[in-house]
């Protein structure tokens, strides 16, 4: 007879008992741990015990190392035991309820101020309010949670091999719709899904002309009923899979796009358009302007226009000046004006970066020569400290020597060389008809077209582009 049913069967005789099941791996499942093996064990102690069934609560696929709030079933036994559902939790063993002896302690300290004690059906000898089995159940809360912490590790360990080995160690639901599982049990591997492959590319294409998650969003939904939302296809945007890389390993799947896209993409991202669904309210250079004196990116605006057709106004201004002035910076510049100055400098604008580049790059170079100049000053001047030391060389000359070294390493300017820029793309857009080509285009490819060529730039109190300001890619 457990001590926990005497108790309460002397105060009311009618004993409501909450039972609770925990399961978390597959390894569990194999040694007889499967959920539904643990409820017909606790309807079985039910029935024989005559107790009052008051719930079912079961946290599947859970650690017992984590924290109350992070087990959704458990922080409902608790809520409902303070709201007086029951009077006894009861499991199938100890490591059942937890393997986190702090984790535990925070429970019991909770269930106890609620009138609530436990029963572990395969230890008997486990009474919560017994203060001499109190060390038996610190011993037995120990040992689980070492016990968990060395599967833990092992399970790290596997798994990382696996994954090094191009082996799946997840569910297919782990993965976004383009990707699939396929192999034996023992062997899985991820495979592109060819049956939906030529979604993922639309809608890669998409975003990369619009640049926008939430049109992209409306898009795919519109064209293939896919219900994404901005959490999903900002993990799919982002997800290194998309290159064929998982966890540091390449080529853990075929690829969909190249290394140099996807950081292209996450560029993009960082920048994410503004979105409309109203027709013609395409911002063109929506997250590319920042404000000259407090850096945040300008907000696109759009106003009616009574003539002119209907036609509205777009236009861009800092937030932080429209919210309570924190800004400065008050002008409001038209999306027109901007696109007519960007595309008569444009040839301009591109030469100079090439100009500028070219002229880091020689700068770099000349840094690389002087390498050897610079390490053999670092040994004059460790030899000069080595002297003085010694005494061989009196103080004047020493502050001489080594105050004229000084001043050639600080001249050599130490720097590291930058890294290589791609001129490519601004390279090959002056080699073309680039204005003709630009005046046919619709305003949504006239937006790509920046995008795809521009980081950011800004515009001064005169509302003229900043030359020096222009970022390309």
């Amino acid at each position: 007879m457990y001590k926990q049913l005497e108790r309460y069967g002397k105060i009311s005789g009618r004993i409501r008992v909450a039972k609770y099941a925990r399961c978390s791996s597959d390894e569990q499942r194999k040694n007889g741990y499967t959920i539904s093996d643990q409820l017909d064990l606790l309807d079985d102690f039910c029935a024989e015990y005559e107790l009052i069934g008051s719930g079912e609560y079961v946290d599947e696929g859970v650690s017992a190392t984590l924290e109350i709030n992070k087990r959704k079933a458990l922080a409902q036994l608790i809520a409902d035991a303070k709201a007086g559902k029951f009077d006894i939790v009861v499991f199938k063993c100890i490591d059942r309820f937890f393997r986190n002896v702090g984790e535990y302690y925070e429970c019991q300290k909770q269930l106890r101020k609620a009138g609530v004690t436990w029963i572990s059906i395969e230890e008997s000898d486990l009474d919560p309010e017994d203060d001499d089995a109190a060390f038996k159940i610190n011993i037995y809360l120990t040992m689980a949670e070492y016990e968990a912490k060395k599967t833990s590790k092992r399970i790290r360990f596997n798994n990382k091999m696996r994954i090094k080995n191009r082996q799946v160690v997840t569910g297919a639901q782990s993965f976004a719709f383009c990707w699939t599982v396929a192999g034996e049990k023992k062997n899985k591997y991820l495979v592109k899904d060819e049956e939906k492959a030529h979604i993922l590319y639309d809608l890669l294409e998409h975003y990369e002309m619009n640049q926008s998650k939430a049109g992209t969003l409306a898009y795919i939904y519109k064209k293939y009923s896919i219900d994404m939302n901005m959490k999903s296809i900002t993990n799919l945007l982002t997800n290194t899979l998309l290159y064929g890389n998982y966890k540091g390993i390449e080529n853990y799947v075929e690829p969909y796009i190249t290394k140099e896209r996807f950081d292209r993409l996450q560029e993009t991202l960082k920048r994410n358009a503004r979105y409309s669904e109203i027709p013609n309210r395409e911002f063109m250079f929506s997250g590319l302007i920042k404000c000259p004196n407090c850096g945040c990116v300008l907000v696109g605006n759009y106003t009616k226009n009574k003539t002119n057709g209907g036609v509205g106004t777009f236009s861009y201004r800092c937030n932080k000046n429209r919210q309570g002035q924190r800004c400065s910076f008050n002008k409001s510049t038209s999306e027109r004006k901007i696109e007519k100055q960007l595309l008569a400098n444009l040839s301009q604008y591109m030469n100079d970066e090439i100009l500028k580049v070219e002229r880091i790059e020689e700068k770099a170079a000349i840094k690389t020569d002087n390498s050897a100049r610079i390490e053999k000053i670092k040994k004059e001047m460790d030899r000069l400290n080595t002297m003085f030391r010694k005494d061989r060389i009196d103080e004047a000359e020493y502050d001489k020597e080594y105050l004229s070294l000084q001043r050639e390493l600080r001249s050599l300017d130490v720097d590291e060389k930058p890294v290589k820029r791609n001129l490519d793309t601004i390279k090959g857009l002056l080699e073309t008809d680039y204005k003709t080509i630009y005046n046919k285009l619709d305003k949504p490819h006239k937006k790509a077209f920046w995008r795809g060529i521009i980081k950011e730039f800004s515009i001064d109190e005169d509302k003229k582009i900043i030359p020096e300001s222009i970022i390309f890619f």
